[in-house]
């Protein structure tokens, strides 16, 4: 396999970069890296992002900072996740960063309608101005196949990809079984309900 035609996927775990993995899958050769950054849910993101890997055959790599978490943690109080300002600018430096080194020619970002909205480092703007900068460092196209759709449509598309979302994990604290009521969680649910689909990942749906 030539590795300057692969495409890597920035794989979390979630609805959304699974989505993206199978969009990728059978479009052409694709690898899959995943970022621990010391987020509360890292270990239950890692095990739906191997398994997500798992279910297509696909190795996934893995790149290991659990110790930025810490460091972000002091002096403030619990938070549900770690306070990273500006995370995608942080994470997708460090994969496009990666992806350069192991000689692809395409990122992809599992960024939705609904995070252009929500985030600034998910907006247009952002990733347009991120794009500018890439291409003066290297030749790696900067992609956002569901950016246009919002989560229910993602659900829906994914559905037909034959995602099983029952190997994805949206729970911001990281319990085994997700708690429900953080904003991870209670999205996930509204995007199912408006999806018309049950949630594989919860018990009794």
């Amino acid at each position: 396999m030539n590795p300057a035609s692969d495409s890597f996927v920035l794989l979390g775990g979630g609805i959304e970069s699974a989505t993206v993995l199978h969009l990728e899958n059978r479009r052409g050769p694709v690898r899959a890296l995943f970022i621990d950054y010391g987020q509360r849910a890292a270990a239950r993101e890692r095990e739906a992002a191997t398994a997500q890997c798992a279910a297509l055959a696909l190795p996934l790599e893995i790149m290991e900072l659990g110790s930025l978490g810490e460091t972000f943690r002091r002096g403030h109080t619990w938070q549900a996740h770690v306070p990273l300002p500006h995370r995608n600018l942080v994470l997708l430096g460090l994969a496009f960063s990666y992806a350069a080194d192991r000689g692809a020619k395409r990122l992809c970002l599992a960024l939705n309608l609904d995070d252009a909205e929500a985030y600034a480092s998910a907006s247009p703007p952002f990733v347009e101005a991120f794009r500018a900068l890439a291409a003066t460092l290297d030749d790696i196209e900067i992609a956002t196949p569901i950016a246009a759709w919002n989560k229910a449509e993602v659900i829906r598309r994914g559905l037909e990809l034959g995602v099983d979302y029952v190997l994805s994990y949206s729970c911001l604290l990281g319990r085994i079984v997700p708690c429900g009521t953080c904003p991870q969680c209670e999205k996930r649910r509204a995007a199912f309900a408006a999806a018309g689909a049950p949630d594989p990942a919860i018990a009794g749906e």
